[in-house]
């Protein structure tokens, strides 16, 4: 009797731990999805980051985690509510890189048509001295393009380098705030067209240091139904060892800004596309592929092994598989070109085969450097679509012999699209690549069929001025302007390609090489010295001998 009365209370008092832990963890779950003023998330770094939208309540509605190569995503969505209506959201996604960098993206989604502001807080307690090296050295001159028009974006605020006494505690590269809306066309077969146009760019930064050390704020501007975003990158270690090295990084940002991502996201950076978009919009930004792939960190962290290229660099390694989605091996384009679908019936989604060499390219190159085994067999997948392409008869056949594979590719295209020379020449460098890697004979065939179809279309690439054609139509018939340098490039690797396979060089290359060198030297045209140490290693140096517009760099 008195063992079964011990055992009783043991069970009621099992019972009623459970029951108060239950409780209790109920009341953290309420607390945690409770709207709030202001809300905190955790960083890698064991810091704080404070959000809060100024007269609107937070809750948090979900998140998640991801793992892409050498890099993890944590992602946390906050609802936003005024009086009880939704008004959109805050998503921040924290990119922690391996060695221990993250970077911190935040979108502040607007779904009324009300204006408010946000903003994140980074706080950093002790006795702090900081610097900024502002990027707003001198004013950029927005040039209008006849392709693009004028893009007004710059380059982020700069680098805060952040000390307690004299140690390092911090450097960080903050972003300017973007603020966009999203514009979609929607196709009958439920497909879709996505670019933003631009509102405005902001230089958002406040600084608050006092005795309980310092605060970085920056604030997410929005005007009503748009998006409001920035990113900011934190290490506690030197981003740049060497001042020369952030010096000619910020001369370059200046000087390239058309050039230079700047507006990152989650998602991939945005860059300015051509007016002949759909959505239509003269201030259009898209994630185009060409700068999706951070061609700029990949060859300035080759030369330079600065930290803050490395992280650029996995950052867009991850920005690459996070656009790729569920499309296993290829890259398709977001959003339509209006000439494409005026003349091919091409809309979004569609593959560009240039941009999808160029991508498996850059990321083959970055593993080789970066020794990441998932990378370095890249450009297997984009030779293998090539090949398919000419057993689905997506090619120019030459009469005499030869075929081009066409630029673009789309299951509801109305008819074949044309080849530009450098897309050919690209194609069939890359192929020859392949077969170097892989010894795989498919890729050599398709390959030498390229070379006889540029041969033997000859000299009728060449224009009366000695330019070369942009491209030739299904019709054979050619036009457009061609690249100043890409394809004269092309030409001259192509040579040491076909000659790396035991082959030897086209004597028609030959030709097509030095009438575009003639014309580039009797237009006074810039030519870029690894361009012009390929004319002198192959033979060509008489053309460009005593020719005074080849930068030193």
């Amino acid at each position: 009797m008195f063992k079964r009365k011990i055992w009783s209370s043991i069970l009621c008092f099992v019972l009623a731990a459970m029951i108060l832990t239950a409780w209790s963890l109920k009341e953290d779950k309420q607390k945690e999805i409770e709207p709030r003023e202001s809300v905190s998330l955790e960083l890698p770094n064991s810091a704080q980051l404070h959000l809060e939208a100024n007269g609107l309540l937070l809750q948090k509605t979900k998140s998640s985690n991801k793992s892409y190569i050498r890099s993890t995503d944590q992602t946390t969505v906050y609802n936003l509510f005024e009086d009880g209506e939704n008004m959109g959201s805050i998503k921040v996604t924290v990119r922690e890189i391996d060695n221990g960098d993250f970077f911190i993206f935040t979108q502040l989604q607007n779904k009324s048509s009300k204006g408010y502001s946000a903003s994140i807080s980074y706080p950093m307690s002790g006795n702090i001295k900081y610097d900024l090296t502002d990027f707003e050295r001198q004013e950029i001159q927005h040039e209008h393009d006849h392709v693009f028009g004028v893009d007004p974006t710059t380059y982020p605020i700069g680098l805060l380098k952040v000390k307690e006494h004299e140690d390092l505690l911090t450097n960080m590269m903050i972003s300017r705030n973007y603020v966009s809306k999203e514009l979609i066309t929607n196709y009958e077969n439920g497909d879709k067209s996505v670019v933003r146009e631009l509102t405005s760019e902001n230089k958002d930064l406040k600084l608050m240091n006092d005795d309980n050390g310092l605060t970085v704020t920056l604030p997410l501007q929005s005007e009503g139904n748009d998006l409001s975003e920035n990113w900011v990158l934190i290490s506690q270690e030197p981003l740049f060892k060497k001042e020369e090295a952030l010096n000619e990084w910020i001369n370059e940002s200046t000087k390239q800004y058309k050039e230079m991502n700047k507006w990152y996201t989650a998602e991939g950076p945005y860059s300015k596309l051509p007016w002949s978009i759909e959505p239509e919009t003269k201030l259009g930004y898209g994630r185009n592929l060409v700068r999706v792939q951070d061609k700029k960190a990949l060859n300035y962290y080759e030369t330079t092994q600065e930290r803050y290229f490395y992280d650029l660099l996995l950052n867009s390694v991850a920005n690459l598989f996070i656009f790729q989605g569920d499309k296993k091996g290829l890259w398709e384009t977001e959003y339509t070109s209006t000439w494409l679908k005026k003349d091919y019936g091409i809309q979004a989604p569609y593959t560009d085969t240039r941009h999808n060499e160029n991508v498996a390219l850059f990321l083959k190159k970055t593993g080789n450097m970066l020794d990441i085994k998932e990378l370095k067999n890249s450009t297997i997948t984009y030779a293998d679509f090539l090949v398919n392409q000419t057993k689905n008869g997506n090619i120019i056949e030459v009469p005499k012999g030869g075929y081009l594979v066409t630029d673009y590719y789309s299951p509801q295209q109305t008819k074949k699209t044309h080849t530009s020379l450098n897309h050919a020449l690209g194609e069939m460098n890359y192929l020859l690549e392949s077969y170097q890697q892989t010894k795989e004979k498919s890729y050599l065939d398709v390959a030498r069929n390229m070379r006889q179809g540029v041969e033997n279309i000859g000299e009728k690439w060449l224009r009366e001025n000695g330019d070369v054609w942009y491209q030739v139509n299904s019709d054979f018939t050619f036009e457009g302007i061609d690249y100043p340098l890409l394809t004269l490039g092309d030409l001259l690797k192509s040579q040491q390609s076909w000659e790396a396979v035991g082959e030897k060089r086209s004597e028609m290359f030959d030709q097509l090489i030095r009438s575009k060198a003639q014309y580039l030297v009797e237009s006074k045209q810039e030519i870029l010295q690894s361009v012009a140490d390929l004319l002198i290693d192959q033979g060509f140096g008489d053309i460009i001998e005593g020719y005074n517009n080849i930068p030193k760099f």
